[in-house]
């Protein structure tokens, strides 16, 4: 896995662990004035989620939440944007036909894996490795578990995970399963779905992969984010990113068409 998402100018995102009442989803922006003199009046986004019964906030730092609400919510954790709060159980059904891919974890409501709350799928095994991986257990090839990508379509659409913006692909190492991955690509863009796909690999490594899967799935993508994590360039990485980089590419396949002259 290449990110690691610690960004220092941003706050972190913190989570309560469950609530008692979680309502509906409630994304409210309201300034806040910090116990600290020093500080400026600073604007909170909560996000409360009914399925998974968690609150999300961003904007602030632990012990400060403690300090506002540690009376009404349960102690606070750091969300990693490589780590979710919770994952759906994963089993391989006996009969498996067509398209397949090694999964390490599905989850959803995400809001730092992309633009917007997404469902997220998280593909096993990773040749690139990078130092400092927030999630080492989705490195090795053979874990996780084989699913066909219909099942997968099917866990990325089930209701618990509406309202939601878009499918997120990440790792491990999401080209490590070409032909899987873009058949999945392919039926998410068939739903009219917004798809962010994650990759170690930089668009001009993956330009040169010779299998016309990845070109395949590098024409459908919404948004490609590459490159491998670089922990010493995490601080400072903005949204959506582990380290300093890695991009944000809007629909890849443009920008090797009008540069290197791909086909369309």
């Amino acid at each position: 896995m290449y990110r690691h998402c610690e960004d220092r100018e941003r706050s972190p995102w913190h989570a309560g662990a469950r609530l008692a009442d979680a309502g509906v989803l409630l994304t409210a922006a309201g300034p806040v004035t910090s116990t600290r003199e020093t500080d400026a009046v600073r604007e909170l986004t909560w996000i409360v989620d009914p399925a998974a019964g968690t609150a999300v906030v961003e904007g602030i730092a632990g012990d400060e939440l403690a300090a506002l609400v540690g009376d009404l919510l349960p102690p606070a954790r750091e969300v990693n944007c490589a780590r979710p709060l919770s994952s759906l159980p994963l089993s391989s059904g006996s009969d498996i036909a067509g398209p397949t891919l090694r999964v390490a974890r599905l989850y959803h409501g995400s809001v730092v894996d992309g633009p917007g709350r997404r469902s997220v799928l998280q593909l096993q095994g990773c040749p690139i490795r990078c130092r400092g991986c927030y999630v080492p257990e989705t490195h090795d090839p053979a874990g996780g578990v084989s699913l066909s990508v219909e099942e997968v379509v099917r866990g990325f659409l089930d209701p618990v995970g509406e309202p939601r913006d878009g499918m997120t692909v990440t790792g491990g190492e999401a080209f490590s399963q070409p032909a899987g991955l873009a058949a999945l690509i392919r039926q998410l863009k068939a739903h009219g779905l917004h798809v962010v796909v994650y990759s170690g690999y930089t668009l001009e490594v993956l330009a040169r992969r010779p299998e016309p899967e990845v070109r395949e799935t590098l024409h459908l993508i919404d948004l490609l984010v590459d490159g491998p994590f670089v922990s010493a360039l995490a601080v400072g990485a903005g949204e959506w990113r582990g380290s300093r980089n890695q991009r944000l590419i809007p629909h890849p396949a443009r920008i090797l068409v009008e540069r290197e002259g791909w086909i369309e």
